[in-house]
């Protein structure tokens, strides 16, 4: 039975792994919510030196004035994406308690019990929706999961469209509407 080798993740600074020429070099780009509320700033990249693909924005979050904690998280690349004009990242979707809940990145921290952690926390929050169990951490199966497609990322403007319904996501409520309403929706 062959036994799953962790491959750990990388930074782009300081190593020869090389942006493809027609994405852009998003280190330093602003990152703000799907309402152009300013969450931080893309400090660094981390990839996957066997596969050299990106797998990880890492976002400063100092001096956002939203409340959220003063440090540096790993966020999917698969679950942001680009503006559709400026250059920014726009990452939708998260709410800040999740935010808060993500361990601060530590580049000698990285495994699989933090890639776990990482994505039980930004799956939904459980109100909303149940995310599989990770039973036995498999580094190539991990990365299949949308969280880390590359072409969701560097669609600029992200998806417009929800694929069950059709409406177009301006119309829909933002992840944030919905957990505060949950909120009031919980019984005694």
């Amino acid at each position: 039975m062959e036994q799953n080798t962790y491959r750990y993740l990388r930074e782009l600074t300081g190593s020869n792994f090389q942006i493809v020429d027609d994405e852009p070099n998003i280190i330093g780009w602003e990152v703000k919510n799907e309402n152009g509320t300013y969450i931080g700033e893309v400090e660094e990249l981390l990839f996957d030196p066997n596969t050299n693909a990106v797998r990880y924005l890492i976002v400063d979050l100092d001096d956002n004035g939203m409340n959220l904690d003063n440090k540096s998280v790993m966020i999917p690349l698969g679950i942001a994406h680009l503006h559709t004009s400026d250059d920014e990242v726009v990452l939708p979707g998260l709410h800040a308690d999740q935010y808060n809940a993500l361990p601060a990145y530590e580049k000698d921290q990285i495994g699989p019990e933090l890639e776990v952690q990482i994505r039980a926390i930004i799956g939904s929050p459980a109100a909303l929706r149940m995310e599989e169990t990770i039973v036995e951490f498999d580094q190539n199966h991990f990365y299949n999961h949308h969280h880390f497609d590359k072409g969701r990322f560097y669609q600029r403007g992200g998806l417009h469209q929800n694929h069950m319904t059709g409406q177009s996501s301006d119309k829909q409520e933002t992840i944030h509407e919905l957990v505060e309403k949950s909120k009031y929706r919980q019984e005694p």
